[in-house]
């Protein structure tokens, strides 16, 4: 029995990374939301499949098409504008427009092109998850995956779930989660 709970804080399953953030979370008395666009709620999923979830997971916003980016969730027009809407810019403002929204302590997020683009500068497979605290700390990721459709979607809800998960290992090193 103690090998598996070593297994699963070691980040070697979804539902270990998951389970550890939520019983890290509530240790903390801190807060999760998410702020999805390609992965379609698959964060969220992530989270409360886990026994518990509610005492720490807030909720979650699907901002699949631009002007729920924009008009409900409230990511500045310019940012999209400027950047667009596949680019660590819009990851990391939704994050944090998340945090703001569901008052939550830490929000993650994704958007992306979990198969074709629709731009010749941006790769097919393209997908940027970030990490956001209420305290400040940032975190973007890049991905760059050549499976379907489907297998990208869960690959970046994957890797969200996991940078909360390291995060939060390293924030324990450190003895404080920010």
């Amino acid at each position: 029995m103690q090998k598996k709970n070593n297994a699963k804080c070691s980040g070697r399953s979804l539902a270990g990374m998951a389970g550890y953030c939520i019983e890290i979370l509530k240790k903390s008395s801190k807060t999760l939301c998410a702020a999805e666009s390609c992965t379609g709620g698959l964060i969220a999923d992530s989270f409360v499949s886990v026994s518990g979830a509610s005492e720490v997971f807030k909720g979650s916003c699907i901002a699949y098409q631009i002007p729920v980016k924009i008009g409900l969730l409230g990511v500045d027009e310019k940012i999209i504008s400027e950047y667009g809407v596949v680019s660590a810019q819009t990851a990391t403002a939704m994050a944090k427009r998340a945090i703001e929204e569901f008052g939550a302590d830490f929000a993650l997020s994704s958007t992306g092109y979990a198969d074709k683009s629709d731009r010749a500068d941006i790769p097919d497979g393209t997908i940027y998850i970030a990490l956001a605290s209420a305290g400040g700390f940032e975190l973007t990721k890049r991905l760059s995956l050549s499976g379907s459709r489907n297998s990208n979607r869960r690959a970046a809800a994957r890797a969200a779930v996991k940078t909360l998960f390291e995060y939060l290992k390293k924030s324990l090193d450190g003895g404080t989660v920010h």
